[in-house]
């Protein structure tokens, strides 16, 4: 009962925080990570009564990028992060927050954490929590793809949220809030798409392509070239 009159009064807030008009200003050049198609990364993103833009965000459009902020408060003491980091480049993505305390409006923290991250990249996709707490239950540090935590009617949490997006990218983001379907934050969240980058597609092979001539409706046997390709993993 404790734990639906914090998130209820959450809602409230959340509530009043749209009536005040109080909305997070977009980061200069801010974009949405999670439709890039490449390799990307973001810390925080909110959508619904309380739009936070993803930050820091990065993507690997020109080679690796990594940012940082050190701290980061959304109004009415929704939430306190520390540590915030997202890094895109070199065929992986990764995001990362530490000293986590998700208050929704409440008196006392809803959801707490010493540090998140969500790693993807050479075909591994994962999300680590570290002494993480939803009120008073412990959560794990490794948890299976998709786990939810749910308080009926009010609010659900799913951990290690991973996706399939259907440009084939995948996303895993470490920790995903739902607030009663009128708020949603998600907390440490990455992208990859290694169909993008792999040499099928030509993006970011080594390997030369050729055009084969076709003489008189039929195209010449190919010549067997020989070639060393690496492997990662």
């Amino acid at each position: 009962m404790n734990r639906k009159k914090a998130l209820a009064g959450g809602v409230s807030v959340l509530s009043a925080a749209l009536v005040a008009g109080i909305v997070l200003a977009p980061v200069a050049d801010a974009t949405d990570m999670k439709h890039s198609g490449g390799f990307s990364a973001y810390a925080i993103s909110g959508t619904g009564l309380l739009k936070v833009d993803p930050r820091p965000s990065v993507t690997d459009a020109q080679g690796f990028s990594e940012e940082s902020l050190a701290d980061l408060k959304l109004p009415q003491a929704l939430a306190e992060l520390k540590a915030l980091n997202a890094r895109a480049g070199s065929g992986q993505s990764r995001a990362s927050i530490g000293d986590l305390k998700i208050g929704l409006g409440a008196g006392k923290p809803v959801l707490t954490a010493s540090a998140i991250e969500a790693r993807c990249g050479h075909g591994n996709h994962s999300s680590t929590l570290a002494r993480a707490a939803l009120g008073d239950h412990k959560l794990g540090v490794g948890t299976a793809p998709n786990t939810k935590v749910a308080v009926p009617g009010l609010a659900s949490v799913t951990l290690n949220k991973q996706v399939t997006n259907k440009d084939g990218s995948v996303t895993v983001t470490a920790i995903s809030i739902d607030v009663d379907g009128i708020q949603k934050l998600d907390l440490a969240s990455c992208t990859c798409n290694e169909e993008a980058s792999s040499p099928t597609t030509g993006t970011s092979s080594s390997q030369p392509t050729s055009v084969v001539p076709v003489v008189n409706g039929k195209a010449p046997a190919p010549t067997p070239v020989k070639a060393h390709l690496d492997v990662t993993g």
